[in-house]
């Protein structure tokens, strides 16, 4: 296997590489691959993690929105079903799928494919999972959603008392908790140790 230099396109034959040790280019001293020693581990705690804040900031009361008297308490799948209801049904899908079920099956790709690679397991699914998982990444747009939420929040401010509750802090962590995740993972890593098991 030739792997290029992404600085200087020098060409180097791939040679296997022991836990945490790194190749670097020959020539300008680039790192070509290779891993930190505990990148798997990391990238599996920070997505468990994220389970756990995407399960509660899904159960959990978002926002309290207190107007003349009434007080209302709303999650983020409460204004998913007021959107349909109120005939918006292709955005209410669009926000179901880019806040809940994209980062949901990430998680899980990505657990599917760590957890038996760690252990040296060979499970079925997991060269698909290690796959799919880096591709839902695009789907899963937490961060679109927060910037609607804050501006969303600042105008009803204007007319009414707002007030974060705590799934609004548990979406704050899984958004800091997924993107730790996805920049702890080394993918050679993954990739060579998958390929060990087959």
């Amino acid at each position: 296997m030739l792997i290029a230099c992404e600085s200087c396109d020098l060409l180097h034959r791939g040679l296997p590489l022991g836990r945490g040790e790194r190749a670097a280019c020959s020539r300008c001293g680039e790192r070509l691959y290779g891993s930190d020693a505990d990148s798997l581990e990391r990238t599996l705690a920070f997505t468990i993690g994220a389970l756990v804040l995407l399960i509660l900031s899904n159960t959990l009361s978002f926002m309290t929105v207190s107007l003349e008297g009434q007080v209302q308490h709303n999650r983020i799948l409460s204004g998913v079903i007021d959107l349909a209801q109120a005939g918006f049904v292709p955005l209410a899908g669009l926000i179901l799928l880019t806040t809940v079920i994209a980062p949901f099956f990430e998680i899980m790709l990505h657990i599917w494919a760590l957890v038996p690679t760690l252990l040296g397991l060979k499970v079925p699914g997991m060269v698909f999972a290690a796959r799919a998982s880096s591709r839902l990444a695009t789907w899963s747009m937490l961060e679109v959603y927060l910037l609607a939420v804050i501006v969303a929040a600042v105008k009803l401010a204007m007319m009414a008392q707002v007030s974060l509750d705590p799934g609004a802090y548990a979406f704050f962590g899984l958004i800091g908790l997924l993107t730790a995740a996805r920049g702890a993972l080394e993918t050679e890593a993954l990739w060579t140790r998958i390929e060990a098991l087959q």
